[in-house]
């Protein structure tokens, strides 16, 4: 069976996450008195048992056990923070992209909306409480790692990790929301990688092995080999995730496909297809991208113009480009064995997985 590694190292750790994960909300959701408090919080429990592969706080662990760290019910615990950090950023993240759904289900702000305390809310009310949902989350990202039970200068060496990561992912989101409102052809391939380097691959890849490291104490040169391996594999990451919001079926992704081009998101996809598109192909992906009231078919002429320019097979050969990079960059590196059989797995697979 394919990823093989991966796969058991995700079917021993997942269930123990989930489990630390729902308790701690579900210890927060008691602690309320005020139904409106208490409402919010059983939605951002709801989102965050509505799916998810718990990527980041798998590789949080194994971050922590590559860098030789032995605590595990401990390192389990920590590695929630980094969930409740995910949480957090998907509910801003679905306001500011304007979704509804997410995972098949709706999204918080949407929920809110339709089911509050007393009835439904106004959109933008709906939205000015799910934000404070994710604030309230954020927070309990830094407080569940507080209280993990490391030694304090550990401790504190990783709540200051976590958030410098926040506050990389927030330049990266500023970066890719500001590049939206440019001309297509004002963006450039580098301007995306460096949207991809800092909102995905420091913060779902890179971020999460530097916090497991830095729970087990580990040198330098540690930290440095997560993240040659990090960076390339993260960026193919999110060119993976492109493709699927162009390319997916709605009903793996539970996502409705085509909105990353109703939303304008500049994706490499876009701006390789731009650049060798032929002047009636740019007037199209002029007209419509960016475009919320743009028909299916209209996204399905978007959609050939990304084959016909060759720009889907670009993004897939830099995939595979980055995907050798980062699994090569793990031979010598001065890491447990099976950690890297488990990181060369979840390469693979990256540029593999259809949701």
């Amino acid at each position: 069976m394919a990823f093989d590694k991966m796969k058991a190292f995700f079917a021993d750790w997942v269930p123990k996450i989930d489990e630390e994960l729902y308790s701690y909300l579900e210890g927060k959701i008691a602690e309320q008195k005020d139904l409106f408090n208490k409402r919010v919080l059983e939605d951002v429990l709801r989102f965050a048992k509505a799916g998810g592969k718990r990527v980041r706080p798998s590789l949080v662990i194994a971050g922590y056990l590559g860098a030789g760290g032995t605590e595990t019910e401990k390192v389990v615990q920590a590695s929630i923070s980094y969930e409740l950090l995910h949480v957090y950023l998907l509910i801003h993240d679905d306001i500011m992209d304007r979704d509804e759904k997410r995972r098949g289900q709706p999204t918080v702000w949407k929920s809110l909306m339709d089911h509050y305390v007393h009835g439904s809310l106004d959109r933008h009310n709906a939205e000015s409480i799910a934000m404070c949902a994710g604030d309230i989350t954020s927070e309990y990202a830094t407080l569940s790692l507080i209280n993990a039970g490391f030694d304090p200068e550990t401790t504190v060496a990783a709540v200051k990790e976590i958030r410098e990561i926040a506050e990389r992912t927030g330049y990266g989101q500023v970066l890719d929301v500001s590049l939206e409102l440019l001309p297509i052809d004002k963006v450039r391939e580098e301007d995306v990688m460096r949207v991809h380097e800092l909102k995905t691959a420091k913060y779902t890849i890179e971020g999460p092995l530097h916090l497991g490291a830095r729970l087990a104490g580990a040198p330098e040169k540690v930290f440095k080999a997560y993240s040659d391996y990090a960076i390339p594999v993260g960026i193919a990451f999110q060119l993976q995730d492109d493709i699927i919001g162009v390319f997916g079926d709605e009903k793996k992704t539970g996502k409705p496909v085509g909105s990353d081009i109703r939303e304008g998101k500049r994706t490499l996809l876009i701006v390789k297809a731009y650049e060798r598109a032929t002047p009636e192909q740019r007037k199209i992906l002029e007209a419509i991208v960016g475009r919320e009231s743009a028909t299916p078919e209209e996204i399905e002429e978007v959609k050939e113009i990304i084959v016909e320019t060759g720009s889907l097979d670009y993004s897939r050969k830099l995939m595979e480009e980055l995907m050798e990079k980062g699994i090569t960059s793990l031979e010598n590196a001065p890491i447990r064995e099976d950690i890297k059989d488990v990181l060369r797995d979840l390469a693979e697979y990256i540029i593999k997985r259809e949701k």
